[in-house]
C-alpha cells in the first residue's frame, strides 16, 4: 500500500492542476521541473524529491525518490527505515483549452520490499484531475487519484494554495495473503495548504485520514496442540499530521 501512495502522493506535484494552465506552451521545445522536499509529521521524518522532463509539453518524463527515515533523524539505511524510487513516462494531449488527456507507464520500486509496475490514464483540468493506476503484474490491481484545485472555485485570490486529494487504493491477492486481514481497499483522503515565495522555497501542511500497516501480535495452535506467538502485519486507519519545507528548481 505503502508503494501506492507514494507515486499518488508525488504525482500531485508531476500531475498538478497549475501545470497546464503555466506550462502548455505547444511552442515551447521542452520544460524541465524538480523540487526537494523534507516533512516531518505524526510518521517521522521524510526526504523526498523529483524531476521532470517535458517535451513539446507533451510528452513527459518524471523520476522521483523517497527516504523514510523514521521518528529517530538518523542517515544510515536501516530496518526502520524505507528507501523508494518511482519514475513514469508518458504523453499529455490538449482536449480543449482547459482541458488535457494523459497516459502513460510508472514503475515504483522499494529496496529491499516491492517492486511495482503500472499503466496509468486520466485528465486534467483547472478544477479537477484524475488519474486511474492499473497493476500489470500479479492481477489487475487498479487505483485512483483525484485531486481537487479549491483556490480554482474562489472568485478572490488568496495567498495560499488549497487541495484535496482522494485515493482510492487496493491490493494483490499476494498481498491479501500476507496479512491477517486483508482489506486494504478503500479511500484515503488528505487535505493539502501550501505556499510558494518567489525565492522558490515553499513550505506546506497536510492533514489525512489513510490505511497504514502494523504488526500486531496473534496466537497461533500447531495440530499437536503447541501455541505460540507471531507479529503479523495488519491494517488500521488514522488520522496523520505533515509539515514540510522545499526548494523549487
Amino acid at each position: 500500500m505503502k508503494t501506492i501512495l507514494f507515486f499518488l502522493g508525488i504525482s500531485i506535484f508531476c500531475f498538478s492542476q497549475d501545470n497546464p494552465q503555466k506550462n502548455q506552451n505547444l511552442n515551447s521545445s521542452y520544460t524541465v521541473n524538480s523540487a526537494s522536499f523534507f516533512n516531518f509529521g505524526t510518521s517521522g521524518y521524510e526526504i523526498d524529491g523529483f524531476i521532470e522532463f517535458q517535451m513539446n509539453n507533451r510528452f513527459f518524463i518524471e523520476s522521483s525518490i523517497n527516504y523514510e527515515i523514521g521518528n529517530r533523524f538518523r542517515l544510515n539505511f536501516g530496518d526502520s527505515q524505507t528507501l523508494s524510487f518511482s519514475s513514469s513516462f508518458g504523453a499529455m494531449k490538449p482536449i480543449t483549452n482547459s482541458l488535457y488527456a494523459i497516459g502513460g507507464f510508472s514503475n515504483y520500486t522499494e529496496v529491499n520490499n516491492d517492486n511495482l509496475n503500472e499503466v496509468f490514464f486520466g485528465t486534467i483540468s483547472k478544477y479537477l484531475s484524475t488519474v486511474l493506476y492499473v497493476g500489470i503484474e500479479g492481477g489487475i490491481t487498479p487505483n485512483f487519484l483525484g485531486i481537487l484545485d479549491i483556490n480554482s472555485f474562489l472568485k478572490v485570490n488568496i495567498p495560499i494554495n488549497i487541495s484535496i486529494m482522494i485515493t482510492h487504493t487496493s491490493s494483490s491477492f499476494k498481498k491479501q495473503e500476507d496479512k491477517w486481514n486483508a482489506d486494504e481497499n478503500g479511500v484515503d483522503t488528505y487535505i493539502r495548504i501550501s505556499k510558494e515565495y518567489n525565492s522558490r522555497i515553499s513550505i506546506g501542511y497536510n492533514f489525512s485520514r489513510e490505511k497504514y500497516e502494523t504488526l500486531v501480535s496473534r496466537t497461533f495452535q500447531k495440530l499437536g496442540g503447541e501455541t505460540f506467538v507471531k507479529n503479523v502485519p495488519y491494517i488500521e486507519t488514522g488520522f496523520f499530521h505533515t509539515c514540510n519545507i522545499g526548494l523549487l528548481f
